[in-house]
């Protein structure tokens, strides 16, 4: 087996529901493009290290020692998460390239200021930057294989958004000739790619459409945090069945989008994470329901706040969605956690066949399954990929989707040892 082409890829996203790492074969020649995954593993992210990561990521005060703590720790459990994929696959370690890990976000800070008021030069005075724990010198040493970390920061330092980084590896996976498709990732925090066919291109007489992409606003992250809330830790609402119990509540509805306006209003390039969407935040657009400006003490059962919690991450999504007028959209292939809740999935569906007029003519919902990437290993493939990218100096970022004034090589890369003394 040739290892040249051989990387894994670890991610662990804002949900916080495991460490996903996959081994992954890129074979490629000028006709064919091939994602051979050898090995697909689910680390159980420890509770204590869960716990110590939602004390720290909404904004609360911390310390050096504690960031450091948790870097030390994360990494740490990173490598024991690979070595087990390693270990089940039976490949030899000395035949993976390289890793590549996202780690976990802890702040995410986009930058404030437009591009254009600093196209001219790299944007490093900027305000933005963005930090994801997980020490990779110990992943690096505790596998014994090259490491690369740090993706998001080399975008930002560029102007761009340091997110979503995937829809590049979307354009390299799932480009269609004859279909314009939206890859929609629903994990904590939900995002699209656009990904205009070279049909539509051709028949365009305009310019060239680009490959675009953003977040759109909470994947799972409201609807997993409110059931851990309400139903003794319950991880996740399987197949959205608690929701299904409940009814939407209209003022709870549009209070969810008054609270976020300042985010859903903003054009692209755009990214958010639990800086904003989080359960404090949750607790106080509920609580503003419940005392209403009438002084009624407004009772809005727990199920409904869940059901109504789905029916704004399907909105919110949608609206995005359809405000792309620059093409006709014949697909849309949904990835991420949330593509495994059965009730989330038929409402997209739902909302997203049917065209304004609400007539069928709409777009097709599929999952990126029926595709050949599996909808869940998706964002840990595509670090993999980064990770062979880094490696031969090819750039990893769209300055279409992250806003960024250049393309760049993402990552830093933490060699192995071959010292054996």
């Amino acid at each position: 087996m040739d290892g040249g082409d051989i990387f894994v890829g670890v991610m662990s996203g804002t949900s916080l529901d495991g460490i996903d790492v996959v081994i992954v074969q890129f074979n490629e020649n000028e006709d064919i493009k091939r994602i051979n995954v050898k090995q697909s593993y689910s680390h159980p992210m420890p509770i204590k290290i869960k716990n110590d990561i939602l004390s720290m990521c909404q904004g609360q005060k911390t310390t050096l020692s504690e960031v450091g703590d948790l870097n030390r720790r994360l990494g740490i459990i990173y490598a024991e998460a690979i070595n087990e994929a390693i270990k089940q696959s039976s490949i030899d370690p000395n035949l993976i390239s390289a890793i590549g890990c996202h780690g976990q976000t802890v702040w995410h800070q986009p930058p404030t200021k437009k591009l254009e008021d600093n196209k001219n030069n790299s944007n490093n005075n900027n305000d933005g930057f963005t930090i994801q724990l997980g020490d990779c010198n110990r992943i690096a040493t505790l596998t014994g294989i090259t490491t690369i970390g740090d993706f998001r920061n080399r975008d930002i330092s560029y102007g761009g958004q340091g997110a979503p980084l995937t829809p590049s590896f979307h354009k390299y996976s799932l480009s269609s000739s004859i279909e314009t498709r939206i890859i929609l990732n629903i994990g904590g925090i939900s995002n699209i790619t656009l990904l205009p066919s070279s049909s539509n291109n051709n028949n365009n007489n305009n310019n060239n459409i680009q490959v675009t992409g953003f977040d759109t606003g909470p994947g799972n992250i409201l609807l997993d945090s409110w059931i851990q809330l309400k139903k003794d830790g319950k991880p996740y609402d399987k197949d959205g069945e608690w929701a299904n119990q409940g009814k939407v509540n209209e003022k709870l509805l549009k209070s969810l989008y008054n609270h976020s306006d300042s985010f859903l209003n903003k054009l692209p390039p755009k990214s958010t994470g639990r800086e904003l969407f989080n359960i404090q935040w949750l607790l106080n657009v509920v609580q503003s329901i419940r005392n209403d400006h009438d002084g009624d003490n407004i009772i809005i059962k727990d199920e409904d706040v869940q059901a109504t919690l789905l029916e704004f991450t399907c909105k919110t999504i949608v609206d995005e969605i359809k405000k792309i007028k620059i093409c006709k959209i014949d697909r849309v292939l949904v990835c991420g956690g949330g593509s495994k809740n059965k009730l989330l999935m038929n409402k997209l569906s739902t909302l997203l066949e049917k065209d304004e007029n609400g007539s069928g003519s709409g777009c097709k919902v599929s999952t990126t399954d029926e595709f050949g990437i599996n909808s869940q290993d998706m964002e840990a493939i595509a670090f993999a990929w980064f990770a062979k990218r880094t490696l031969n100096h090819q750039p990893s970022n769209l300055i279409s989707v992250t806003g960024a004034s250049k393309e760049t090589i993402l990552g830093a890369i933490y060699l192995k040892n071959d010292f054996n003394n």
